[in-house]
């Protein structure tokens, strides 16, 4: 499988020659991602999520913390 940035570049090619009919295809397959937005209740949630963690309420993690329990979960 080729990588997402070689992905990436041969559907930028692509699209640029593709005709319209094509074009609109691939447009309804992605449409859902493409207008992709937070909810105001998302919102809500990682604002006070945020409080919690600036408050010292919430359990946080350093990257390396996180990164040594991912890979310990591998084993």
């Amino acid at each position: 499988m080729d990588s997402a940035a070689t992905l990436r570049n041969k559907l930028h090619q692509y699209i640029d020659v593709a005709d319209e009919q094509k074009l609109q295809a691939i447009y309804v397959l992605l449409e859902d991602d493409i207008n992709w937005r937070y909810s105001s209740a998302d919102i809500a949630m990682l604002h006070q999520r945020r409080q919690q963690h600036l408050k010292g309420l919430s359990k946080s993690y350093t990257v390396e913390e996180s990164l040594e329990a991912v890979r310990q979960q591998k084993k």
